[in-house]
């Protein structure tokens, strides 16, 4: 009798547990939702900070749109960087650049001001200067002696 119970509360575990996996493929799918404009890599950072500052909007909706998107990109570009294999000392610059505008930006309500198009402009330049100087690959980890 002990083993039978056993087995039952055995496979009511395993029922609950196949009713669940085929719910969902990911435990985040309902919670993270990726933005259209997240770009690819750092270099499709700086092309898509270049792409809104030549867009100008047309209307004052498409104008804080812009602004908002371009406030979004340049907010990713630290995050962006540190998933690269950029040295720190390369990488310092772009997040100090990337923080200075941020706060710019929302200081001015992400209005693409005169002086924060050229700050952005600037952080695009920063961008390519330090793209070639990310290595391929990270160098190959030496054991030390144990």
């Amino acid at each position: 009798m002990r083993n039978l119970i056993a087995l039952l509360a055995g496979l009511s575990l395993l029922v609950g547990c196949v009713q669940e996996e085929t719910g969902k493929a990911s435990h985040f799918e309902d919670e993270h939702e990726v933005a259209p404009h997240w770009p690819n890599d750092l270099a499709d950072a700086a092309a898509k900070l270049r792409q809104r500052l030549d867009a100008g909007g047309q209307s004052a909706d498409e104008s804080q749109q812009i602004g908002e998107e371009v406030a979004d990109l340049v907010s990713w570009v630290p995050e962006i960087a540190a998933d690269t294999n950029l040295s720190e000392q390369d990488w310092i610059p772009l997040d100090r650049a990337a923080e200075s505008l941020a706060a710019n930006l929302r200081a001015a309500g992400n209005e693409l001001t005169e002086a924060n198009r050229q700050q952005t402009v600037a952080l695009c330049v920063l961008i390519e200067q330090s793209l070639p100087k990310i290595p391929d690959q990270l160098p190959p980890r030496t054991k030390s002696a144990s």
